[in-house]
């Protein structure tokens, strides 16, 4: 059973590598001011301008110490911790990036309409909003849940094997 949740979980955390280390280097790009051009949307476009060195340092921690957490589950090794820090990390730059928005980071989450999340179509192509944010972060802790569910198997079967 534990393979069947350990290769989906590090699928999803190789993905977070991927998603957490471009940002950062598309945010170093800008903020560096380097003579590289990226094909952006505006969207994305906006978001790099608003980026500041702190967010891009969080991007590139929670994308370290995910890519950490894969090779733990792939060698078999306890993952959890190391989620966890590239969680705070994750998390503390979507926290940080909603408190520099109008309102804060309190105004936007007494403002996610739960009716959201019954039409998903819709969510996907709102990756900006907050409904959609939160959405990843959930999908998240269900990756971490998995981790920990993963790492409590296989540190029964090393103590059933006595190391």
């Amino acid at each position: 059973m534990a393979f069947i949740l350990r290769w989906p979980a590090i699928l999803v955390l190789l993905l977070l590598v991927l998603a957490s280390l471009g940002a950062a280097f598309a945010g170093t790009i800008h903020l560096a001011q380097l003579p590289i051009q990226l094909p952006l949307t505006a969207d994305q476009e906006a978001t790099i301008n608003s980026l500041t060195w702190i967010e891009v340092g969080l991007w590139a921690g929670a994308g370290l110490f995910f890519l950490i957490a894969a090779v733990r589950l792939i060698r078999r090794t306890q993952a959890f911790w190391t989620w966890l820090i590239g969680f705070a990390f994750y998390g503390g730059r979507w926290a940080i990036a909603q408190q520099n928005e109008s309102g804060g980071l309190v105004a936007n989450l007494q403002s996610i309409d739960v009716n959201a999340y019954r039409a998903p179509a819709e969510l996907a192509a709102n990756t900006g909003g907050t409904e959609a944010q939160v959405g990843l972060l959930g999908i998240i802790v269900i990756v971490g849940i998995l981790i920990f569910i993963v790492d409590a198997v296989d540190r029964a079967y090393w103590d059933k094997q006595g190391a």
